[in-house]
């Protein structure tokens, strides 16, 4: 790390509609039924000698690129893998069946909304001691690549990709209104004031910000006053009352908006079957939320000029509020039997640039400077625009906050649903806002 590892704290993750995975509600790794008869693609077995089992989840694109990686590192430094993987849903109920039976792989994929759960049950090692030793080589990795794997005092997880959330909008209908393109340090009066325009001027709408991922419009909003989400221990929210009647008047607004046609219609909104659907993608909306990762699809569905920037802050913020996420990590656990060259792997997948033109940022944007410069050389014009952009906004980045609590998925669940009412018109935003504090409380607690 170019700057000193020290206590950093981890970011969370919220799959959606252009989510990187669809997740289930698991608040610490624990057997079921269910998970007791999946399993992975391999068959599983206890750990021999210094084999070391690697899982994942993902596509066969992703499981090809992945195995090449490994077996070439395995040939080089005479290691031995056995490679587990499979879809979502079953990848984590498998890995609960071996958790409890101590059987888990050495190597495994991880998510930050499971991170938490892991570490706490004593599931996954600190790697700290092998960055200190150099058998885990992050020194071409800023500290806002890779923060997301602290927790507490250690350092548990390496990025495979980052993403960022972005404001994207549709440059042509920018210009066809005259209005100026958004600022990357712009704020939320300026967001609604640029909504309202493009709408009175060609009657293009923009997408609603609030529904699908509301914990994402706000979040950097609460950050961007030095506040945060969740309070460090994971039990109770992180910013103050001041900053709750600001989030209630963020809502509102989406909800006026709304009103007054400069959103999209909710009826509409949530109907949308998948991406290719949406009006930032159709070229029906002049502005949407969504994640860096998703650019390239977004503007190549119906070949829209799209465009990216950070998201509005509280007008009376004063510090940076975004921040990268970790599309996922790659973990040593404690049942692995060699940690040492498990480090040594990993290290070789985030850091070899053959190793990663095959995987070509499959995950996300990687960590290490030298492989996104390798990559972007060889990326189309649109896939330059993200690398362009994730260098750019990380001036107005910070390190990410606490790791999200192992229970934090229902809270956001109660948001989105409340969310959702409110854009109905059967809750006030006032009302959404207490009852979402009130309901995640309760489950913090707990």
């Amino acid at each position: 790390m170019k700057k000193k590892l020290g206590i950093l704290l981890g970011a969370a993750i919220l799959a959606s509609l252009a989510g990187c995975g669809k997740t289930k509600e698991a608040d610490l790794p624990q057997s079921s039924e269910k998970a007791a008869e999946s399993s992975m693609a391999g068959k599983e077995k206890k750990q021999e000698d210094n084999e070391i089992r690697v899982a994942w989840w993902g596509n066969q694109k992703r499981t090809d690129a992945t195995i090449d990686a490994f077996e070439t590192f395995a040939q080089e430094h005479g290691a031995k893998f056995n490679y587990e993987y499979n879809s979502y849903d079953a990848y984590w109920e498998t890995l609960a069946t071996q958790s409890v039976g101590r059987n888990l792989p050495g190597i495994i994929q991880q998510v930050t909304d499971q991170f938490a759960g892991y570490i706490n049950n004593g599931l996954l090692m600190d790697l700290t001691p092998f960055v200190e030793s150099g058998a885990l080589d992050l020194s071409d990795c800023d500290d806002v690549y890779i923060s997301g794997g602290n927790y507490k005092d250690g350092f548990y997880g390496v990025s495979l990709g980052t993403n960022v959330m972005t404001m994207m909008y549709n440059k042509d209908l920018f210009q066809a209104a005259g209005v100026e393109e958004p600022s990357m340090d712009w704020k939320w009066s300026d967001f609604v004031q640029t909504a309202r325009a493009i709408h009175q001027k060609t009657g293009m709408k923009t997408e609603n910000v609030a529904l699908g991922m509301p914990r994402y419009l706000i979040e950097p909003m609460i950050r961007s006053k030095g506040q945060s989400l969740y309070s460090e221990d994971g039990k109770e929210f992180g910013f103050d009352d001041e900053t709750k009647a600001e989030i209630v008047a963020v809502i509102q607004d989406c909800y006026d908006l709304a009103q007054e046609g400069v959103f999209v219609e909710a009826g509409d909104q949530l109907l949308w079957k998948d991406n290719s659907e949406r009006g930032i993608c159709t070229g029906d909306a002049a502005m949407g939320m969504n994640w860096s990762s998703q650019f390239s699809n977004f503007s190549g569905y119906y070949d829209q000029n799209l465009e990216m920037t950070t998201l509005p802050m509280f007008d009376d913020g004063t510090e940076k509020g975004m921040y990268l996420r970790p599309a996922q990590f790659f973990s040593i656990t404690s049942d692995c039997p060699d940690p040492e060259m498990a480090a040594k792997a990993i290290s070789y997948f985030i850091n070899d640039k053959s190793a990663n033109e095959k995987l070509n940022g499959e995950r996300g944007i990687p960590a290490s400077k030298r492989v996104r410069e390798a990559l972007k050389e060889k990326a189309s014009d649109t896939d330059k625009k993200v690398y362009d952009f994730m260098d750019s906004v990380v001036e107005f980045c910070r390190d990410s906050d606490a790791a999200e609590p192992s229970a934090s998925r229902q809270c956001v669940e109660v948001l989105n649903n409340n969310v959702n009412e409110v854009m109905y018109g059967q809750m006030t935003a006032q009302e959404c806002v207490d009852s979402w504090m009130a309901q995640s409380l309760d489950i913090l607690s707990k």
